[in-house]
This record gives C-alpha cells, structure tokens and sequence, in this order.
C-alpha cells in the first residue's frame, strides 16, 4: 500500500524469479551454525573454568559472528527476485499481477536447515547463562551490616589495637575491626573533638568525653569520609563535598548528603582498649534500611 493509503497505488510484481535451491549455500548454513553452538560451549566452559579472556572473548566474538552468518546465508535463497511497479493509473479488473505484499516465502524448503539454526541458536543462548554465575553469591545481610559487633577491638590500618590516649587532641584516624582490616564497610574516623560533643551524638557512646567514631563512608554515594577541619569540627568528603559537623552527631550541614554518618557504639575492654559495644544502629552509607 502506498504511503498516502490508496490500495490501487501499491507496487505490482510483473516478473519473478525463484532462486535455485544451493547446496554450497546449505552445507555453510549446516557448517556455520554447528561452528557457533561449539564456540558457545568453548566460551561457557573456558569462562566457568577460569580460562583466559582471550579464550572465552575470542569464543563469543567467534560465535556471534558465525551465528551471524548462519542466519544470513539461511534467508539467502528463501525469497524470489522480485520485480515490481507503481502503476500510474488504475489497473483494469482483468489485470492479474499480485501486489508485492502478497509475495511469500518459497515455503518449507530448509527442514534441515532451520532445525540446525534453531539447535545452535539454542546452545549458544544457553551457554551465555554462564557469565550469571560470576556475579557470585547473593549479598544477604552484606548491605545492611558490617564486621562491628559487641566486644570486637578497634585497630589501625597496622593491626594494632587503639587506647583513647593513642589519639591526640584535634585528630583523627581511620580505624578497622580487627580481623577485618581493609573492609571498607566497616572503616570508622576516630576523633578526639576540641570540644564536648552535644546531641544528637549519643554521649554514652563516647570516651573520655571526646572521643567519638563515625562511619568513613559516606550517605550520599558512599565515598569515603577523608578530611576533618579541627576549626570547625567538620568532616568533609572530598568526591561531592558533603559536609558534616563532628560535634553534633555527624549531621549533614553542606552538600548533596541526606543523612548522618552513623556513630559508632564505643566502650573499653578490661585491658583499656576501646572496643565496640555493637554494630552500627543506623544503615551505613547510602544503604537501605535494615528490614
């Protein structure tokens, strides 16, 4: 039909000529289509195996492209060369050429041939289901949680464990549970504040009057909370420029940050060194809430 919607526009076929059936043609739709489903296993095992990238990226590049191929040289001899015309003027009732719209197929001449498309199709399909598995386990309670729990030590970057009188007045260190040093999740600032801290920081959390932790990682997209300004008792994320006021329980004064940076529940063991007497209360960083 034409594009202004007149049936009587529409192009007509006034010859036609049907293909001749290929076996060169068949034997590369038969050869391309088992030489994917065979490189789509050799990606799914090299990959699930641990091979090298050059391996399985050269196996799906391979694979694709056969497949490619496969599919083309498929539809190849599948359709007449047709000739066809706009008439100029209505054709008269006697007129017997079809419009183009009703040229079909040449019908079911490649059984073979589309049972192997569709069984290589098949094959490679599944075997990229095999890059599912290297998103590995599920996160469970990853987000929700950290390695802080009730009685586990506060340790530098070193492993070794911190007493209050290890930071001096106005600093600051990043501090680790101990047995999991480099979780960034679980990475707290230790401040001695020049001044006493007010709510809403939780005071019974706080030792010898200053001394206060809240998660490094930031509310806003999770960065980490590198800078403190003794002068103004802030701390200051560098990525977006959030800034937060240590003395009153880590709100948020500037910058794209919502919430607080969560406090930190401090106490001290038997041996005077600060441990923690929980994990965090609230969801670390731009987490979501706990359930």
């Amino acid at each position: 039909m034409s594009a202004d919607g007149d049936p009587k526009a529409e192009l007509r076929v006034i010859a036609r000529t049907d293909p001749p059936r290929s076996k060169l043609n068949d034997s590369i739709v038969v050869l391309s289509a088992g030489a994917a489903a065979l490189l789509g296993v050799v990606f799914a095992v090299s990959l699930l195996a641990g091979g090298p990238m050059v391996l399985y990226g050269g196996a799906l590049a391979g694979g694709l492209l056969l497949l490619a191929v496969a599919v083309r040289r498929y539809f190849t001899d599948r359709f007449p060369d047709i000739e066809a015309v706009e008439p100029r003027e209505i054709p008269s009732p006697d007129d017997t050429d079809k419009p183009l719209s009703d040229v079909a197929p040449l019908g079911p001449r490649r059984s073979l041939l589309k049972r192997a498309l569709i069984a290589a199709g098949g094959v490679f399909g599944l075997s990229l289901l095999a890059p599912v598995t290297s998103l590995g386990p599920a996160p469970g309670r990853t987000f929700t949680t950290t390695a802080w729990a009730r009685g586990v030590r506060l340790v530098t970057t070193d492993g070794d464990p911190v007493r209050p009188g290890d930071v001096a007045a106005g600093g600051i260190a990043t501090i680790w549970p101990e047995g999991a040093i480099g979780q960034e999740r679980s990475s707290v600032l230790l401040l001695r504040l020049s001044v006493e801290p007010v709510p809403p920081t939780v005071l019974e959390w706080v030792i010898a009057d200053f001394l206060v932790a809240y998660s490094k990682v930031c509310t806003h997209a999770g960065c980490p909370v590198a800078l403190y300004r003794q002068q103004d008792n802030a701390l200051f994320c560098p990525c977006h420029q959030s800034t937060f006021n240590a003395v009153a329980g880590a709100v948020p004064t500037f910058g794209p940050a919502a919430r607080p940076l969560p406090q930190l529940p401090l106490g001290l063991d038997e041996e005077g060194y600060l441990v923690a007497l929980s994990d965090f209360v609230e969801p670390v960083g731009p987490a979501l809430p706990r359930a």
